[in-house]
């Protein structure tokens, strides 16, 4: 008999083997941060214990970031792969739904519907702060052809899901400070998710202000 314990470490080796070698920043340890945020999150907070790590764990693996954006697909690709795994009805579709709940999407962002689901979207949302965040920005701005900085190109305001989809390459990766991880930041659902994004916040804004300083000094130099 398949014991959770069991089933949450056998998930979690099936998506480090597929995941260990992504180079957009969703790579396996980010997945593994994401879920050591969530078990701490969970021991603070409460909610389905079991569901909450093997959400955790899959959040990245029927991504539909993967598959151009397709709810649909992506969640029939997470079906497949938790039938090769071994998780059973109804858990299933319970995954499905808080991982599609966590998703970011601009100004259309979520909120998730269960206790088990905005724990998972903290986490996942945490992991965009901090340096371990800013680093992921510049990964994922690399592998979409984003620049990092032009001061033509302008913060959107009101950051569409489509927009955030289907356009990340018209962007910078500074911008995208302002456009997800600034705003994630005011996202956070529970009260301990709250006092880690503090701290976390404050890092990133205090290393944009010291590239946007950085930036100018360069401008200003006359030859």
């Amino acid at each position: 008999m398949t014991t959770a314990r069991s089933l949450i470490d056998k998930t979690a080796g099936y998506v480090k083997t597929k995941l260990y070698n992504e180079a957009s920043g969703h790579d396996w340890y980010h997945v593994e941060r994401v879920w050591k945020m969530a078990r701490k999150l969970q021991a603070a907070e409460g909610g389905d214990l079991e569901l909450i790590e093997l959400s955790a764990l899959l959040h990245n693996l029927g991504d539909h970031d993967f598959y151009k954006f397709s709810e649909k697909k992506g969640s029939l690709i997470l079906f497949g792969m938790m039938d090769i795994i071994g998780i059973e009805e109804p858990i299933k579709d319970q995954i499905i739904t808080v991982v599609n709940e966590s998703k970011y999407g601009g100004i259309e962002t979520r909120k998730p519907r269960t206790l088990e689901g905005r724990i998972v979207q903290d986490a996942n949302f945490l992991d965009t702060l901090g340096a371990i965040g800013v680093a992921r920005h510049f990964a994922s701005g690399g592998y979409h052809g984003r620049l990092i900085y032009d001061p033509d190109i302008k913060v959107r305001a009101k950051l569409t899901r489509y927009a955030y989809e289907h356009q990340k390459d018209r962007g910078t990766s500074i911008n995208n400070f302002y456009e997800k991880a600034f705003r994630v930041a005011e996202l956070m659902n529970t009260d301990t998710a709250k006092k880690i994004a503090q701290e976390k916040v404050v890092y990133i804004k205090n290393y944009v202000e010291q590239f946007l300083k950085e930036w100018d000094e360069y401008a200003k130099m006359q030859f």
